[in-house]
């Protein structure tokens, strides 16, 4: 009877380390990854595994690295600019200083400029 709890229990463990784990999608335990949408602002930024990222408009992007720790993000710019906010990794969207509205994950990013 003891071996089979311990299984149970070891089987529970395992499950659990599981969903924990797929639920995260950085290597800092953040799950800032993929593409997030501001409608209020009219831009699209999509992040990589790699701590690079695009933000993007209907007309324009730029590409660039990031950084989050805790709940504070921090984007550069290939072309030099520095935009900083807060992740809110519970709700899964952020801010970003002088950018109106908020960042919400979706599936696809929406604000990219139209290519044939």
């Amino acid at each position: 009877m003891k071996k089979k709890l311990s299984l149970l229990l070891g089987m529970i463990l395992t499950l659990s380390l599981c969903l924990f784990t797929a639920c995260g999608g950085g290597d800092d335990g953040t799950n800032l990854l993929g593409a997030y949408d501001n409608d209020d602002a009219g831009y699209s930024i999509v992040f990589y595994d790699d701590d690079t990222c695009e933000i993007s408009s209907l007309d324009t992007w730029v590409g660039g690295t990031y950084t989050v720790d805790d709940d504070r993000l921090e984007i550069e710019t290939d072309d030099g600019y520095t935009e900083r906010g807060t992740y809110n990794s519970d709700e899964d969207i952020f801010t970003l200083e002088g950018v109106s509205g908020v960042f919400y994950y979706v599936e696809e990013a929406y604000y990219t400029p139209y290519t044939e």
